[in-house]
């Protein structure tokens, strides 16, 4: 059932992107296109991200193996059930606060990806003097590709500024 919905998703965007893309030939416009999945897979930033949200994804991974472990040894201790429910709810406790950690964690560097990267694309449709972009995928035909160009405007790295500690 999903895989309909798909479907309809992505034609709908494909006529969508026609539409505007008719609309905007109609009325003299620059169109530029972009690759989005390039961009992205070419943005340091981004690969830095990917494994920094992977050690965090690691990090709760083993907090939840190690917790399952102490409450299991706690079992084998035949300790009282009283102490058994305050164990659980102390170890669900730490894994739900390092959940959240993480899923606030992800959330802050895809803000930060998504606005670095719309603005080397607004960056780059401007100084190509574009009216217009649209993602490559959702264009059939015409358009000036400015993938490259947008690649080339994306920050080196992640600052100093941008990169928090996480215990």
């Amino acid at each position: 059932m999903q895989y309909v919905y798909k479907q309809y998703a992505v034609l709908a965007s494909v006529v969508l992107a026609a539409s505007l893309a008719g609309q905007a030939m109609a009325q003299g416009a620059k169109i530029g296109i972009v690759d989005r999945n390039k961009v992205i897979t070419s943005f340091t930033k981004a690969q830095q991200a990917a494994q920094e949200l992977k050690g965090q994804e690691d990090k709760v991974r083993n907090l939840l193996e190690t917790s399952n472990k102490k409450y299991e040894e706690a079992k084998s201790a035949k300790k009282t059930p009283a102490e058994l429910k305050t164990l659980q709810e102390s170890l669900q406790k730490q894994i739900d606060t390092e959940y959240k950690s993480a899923q606030n964690r992800a959330k802050t560097l895809e803000d930060q990806l998504e606005s670095d990267i719309d603005k080397a694309i607004k960056d780059e449709a401007a100084s190509k003097s574009l009216d217009t972009v649209l993602v490559k995928d959702s264009v059939l035909l015409g358009g000036t590709d400015i993938t490259e160009g947008v690649i080339k405007r994306l920050p080196a790295s992640a600052s100093a500024a941008t990169k928090t500690v996480t215990k």
